[in-house]
């Protein structure tokens, strides 16, 4: 039995210049059948966003009216759930979904797709998304564009996805920081609980991560992984006072923020906002040694080699003078890891490295990541909604909701690997 709609995705390499086409899909303006002449609406974070915004700064509640409750403090899940449900009553002809599971726990994913498969049999839907796995069965064609002109129409059983293969075949530079009287143990937590106004958000953690490992630290939204890293990297309040230990100094007994940051690599696609000005990607992996938001001082010559075999390691020698925001967002988060390790920190936390990466750039930042683990002596805290199947930890740190808050169960991944 035929579908009674066509179902749509967009192909990934046109998603970057979506400013020129969508408003002229959303209004029908294209020859695609089911959808010419025909209005759409947009389900994407940027929309959901705006009304956001639009409670906080004017008080306007139209996805949360009769809730008593600000958009703001509903979880992701339930976001999405009230933003689908406001977009729904518009009756538009079909949907555009953008990355509709990005930041989506596995269970939430899961309800969200039911209600998109029975969504499908009453309007048209098109899908943009980052990684093919979330596009769903009932997918009939993929629309190719050129800038703001529709280029083509391909029915799905006839379009074949390209895939780069990346290979690093760099050894990892060596150290040119030393890190003295570093402790075996890097963070304890012990018996650590945190609440938020009377409301339990962890409970009795207790968590080891030790010089070599590499570790995954998963949870189901609003189970606090946010939070963890917080006590961890952030200047929590809440870690102090509590049996947290960095670098074999208890949290809150001299040490400054400025010289926990020093031992740790950190990055999240958020860091992606701070750096507006045209540094280079030389510039920019340099600054690593200075913890900076893009390169004030002069790098001596060890510094500059150094940057220099990163980029070597990166296949980046040749933009070493290119402007880092004109280059895709996946070789951007290789720059912030590459810069976040120059200076090899005794540990590195990457928080959701691969959120906005298509399957391309996810498995090069995977790849990357993988490398550092075998050939550094860095310990690595990879955080992720999502399940990879290729990132080789060693250890997973699982935060389980509890009504007293999450509690915390470690499991082994892999035998432990052996490092250079």
């Amino acid at each position: 039995m035929n579908q009674p709609y066509k179902h749509y995705t967009v192909e990934y390499n046109n998603l970057i210049h979506q400013d020129h086409w969508l408003p002229r899909l959303l209004s029908g303006s294209y020859q695609i059948q089911g959808l010419e002449g025909k209005k759409g609406v947009l389900f994407s974070n940027s929309i959901l966003e705006k009304f956001i915004l639009a409670e906080e700064k004017h008080d306007i509640f139209k996805l949360t009216s009769g809730k008593n409750r600000r958009l703001r403090t509903f979880s992701t899940g339930e976001q999405r759930k009230a933003l689908l449900s406001f977009l729904l009553q518009q009756n538009p002809d079909f949907i555009v979904l953008s990355n509709p599971y990005e930041g989506l726990d596995k269970t939430s994913v899961s309800l969200l797709k039911k209600q998109l498969l029975s969504l499908s049999k009453k309007i048209p839907t098109i899908f943009m998304v980052n990684r093919q796995d979330d596009l769903l069965p009932i997918i009939t064609h993929v629309i190719q564009f050129n800038k703001d002109q529709l280029k083509a129409v391909i029915p799905i059983e006839d379009y074949h996805l390209k895939k780069s293969v990346f290979i690093f075949d760099k050894d990892i530079p060596p150290a040119i920081t030393v890190y003295k009287d570093m402790p075996e143990v890097l963070v304890e937590l012990k018996d650590v609980n945190v609440s938020y106004n009377d409301s339990p958000i962890l409970h009795n953690i207790n968590w080891t991560i030790k010089k070599n490992e590499f570790w995954k630290l998963t949870g189901p939204n609003g189970a606090g992984k946010t939070t963890l890293l917080a006590l961890i990297y952030g200047n929590n309040s809440k870690g102090y006072g509590q049996e947290v230990y960095l670098f074999g100094k208890k949290k809150g007994t001299g040490e400054s923020v400025w010289d926990i940051k020093q031992r740790i690599g950190y990055i999240s696609p958020s860091m992606l906002e701070l750096f507006k000005l045209s540094h280079t990607v030389e510039q920019m992996i340099v600054s690593g040694f200075f913890d900076s938001i893009g390169l004030y001082q002069t790098p001596s010559t060890l510094q500059s080699n150094a940057a220099a075999k990163w980029m070597e390691v990166l296949n980046l020698s040749k933009e070493k003078n290119t402007p880092f925001l004109k280059l895709p967002s996946a070789t951007q988060l290789l720059i912030l890891i590459a810069r976040a390790m120059i200076k090899h920190p005794p540990l590195l936390i990457l928080d959701e490295p691969l959120i906005n990466a298509d399957d391309t750039g996810a498995a090069l930042i995977i790849a990357l990541i993988n490398k550092i683990a075998k050939e550094s002596a860095t310990s690595i805290l990879f955080v992720s909604h999502r399940y990879e199947s290729n990132i080789q930890t060693d250890f997973t740190y699982q935060l389980s909701p509890t009504p007293n808050g999450s509690v915390g169960i470690k499991t082994s991944q892999n035998m432990p690997k052996s490092k250079n």
